[in-house]
C-alpha cells in the first residue's frame, strides 16, 4: 500500500467514525453530554470539544498556516453546534488531507509548541490526529457506559471501517 493511499483511508476513516459517533451522541439526551464523569475531560461533551479543536488545530498546521492566536476556548453547552462542527471538520481533514501526493506527505513540519517539539513528517502528524481523535471516541464510550448509556452505542473501530 501506496503512503498515499495509507494516509487518504485513515483519513476516511477518521471522517466516518466521527460522523458515526456524532451520529449516535446526537440522538441522546444533550444533558447526558453535559453530565460529569471521571475521564480526561469531565463530560462527554467537553471530550468532543477537545477532539474538535484539535482536528482544527492540527488541520491548520498540517496545512502549514498560521497556528498562532488558535482558539482554545471551551464552550458551555454548545452540544449540537459542536456535534456540526466535528462532522464538518472531519470532512475537511479527508478532503484536504486525501490531497497530498507522496513527496507532500514526506515533507518534514517543524513542530514548536510548549507542549512538544519535534520535527516528524507530514504524515507522522496525519496519524497522529487520527489516531487522538481514536483514543477519544473510545473514551466517549466508557463515558456513555460509566454515566448508563447502554443502547445504540456505535463501533468505531478500524477494522468495523474495512468490513465490507
Amino acid at each position: 500500500m501506496s503512503l498515499v493511499k495509507l494516509i487518504t483511508n485513515y483519513a476516511t476513516f477518521n471522517e466516518w467514525a466521527n460522523h458515526k459517533i456524532v451520529g449516535w451522541l446526537g440522538q441522546l439526551d444533550h444533558e447526558l453530554l453535559y453530565k460529569e464523569t471521571p475521564s480526561s475531560y469531565s463530560s462527554i461533551d467537553y471530550t468532543v470539544q477537545h477532539i474538535l479543536r484539535t482536528q482544527r488545530f492540527w488541520l491548520l498546521f498540517i496545512g502549514e498556516q498560521d497556528t498562532t492566536g488558535f482558539d482554545w476556548a471551551v464552550r458551555e453547552r454548545d452540544a449540537k453546534n459542536v456535534l456540526r462542527e466535528l462532522k464538518q471538520v472531519s470532512t475537511q481533514m479527508n478532503v484536504e488531507f486525501s490531497k497530498y501526493a507522496e513527496d507532500d506527505l514526506l515533507k518534514i513540519l517543524h513542530f514548536d509548541m510548549p507542549w512538544a517539539k519535534n520535527d516528524l513528517n507530514r504524515y507522522d502528524y496525519i496519524l497522529h490526529i487520527i489516531n487522538h481523535s481514536t483514543f477519544h471516541r473510545g473514551q466517549i464510550v466508557t463515558m456513555a457506559r460509566a454515566i448508563g448509556i447502554t443502547d445504540g452505542i456505535v463501533n468505531t473501530d478500524y477494522n468495523m471501517f474495512n468490513t465490507k
